[in-house]
């Protein structure tokens, strides 16, 4: 991971060179931690798609996500303004122990 920005208090956070907090309504995981060489689930409009977090670097307000598709093993980077504060987003990562207990909930309503 690089980081040419001072760490953006609440929002972007890097914990250890591989694990970040990125503390935003769509990252979808356990404490909002994203980790180098893990798997999510890429959630984008009606499409989902399981990709590895290969790289994260952040630079003059926004944040870079470099994922592989792990299907077709297909690069490509997700980016995110981290001064925006609307509640509109294009695409949202999940792990697999999160999308299980909104499943749960969601039984249990």
């Amino acid at each position: 991971m690089t980081s040419q920005l001072q760490n953006v208090p609440d929002i972007l956070h890097y914990v250890t060179p591989s694990t970040i907090v990125l503390n935003l309504p769509f990252i979808l995981t356990v404490g909002k931690e994203l980790a180098l060489g893990m798997p999510y689930m890429l959630l984008e409009g009606n499409r989902s798609t399981a990709v590895k977090l290969l790289n994260v670097r952040d630079a003059q307000g926004f944040v870079y996500l470099i994922v592989q598709n792990l299907q077709t093993l297909k690069t490509f980077e997700l980016s995110w303004n981290l001064e925006y504060t609307g509640s509109y987003w294009l695409w949202s990562l999940a792990d697999y122990e999160t999308l299980l207990e909104i499943a749960e909930q969601s039984r249990g309503k």
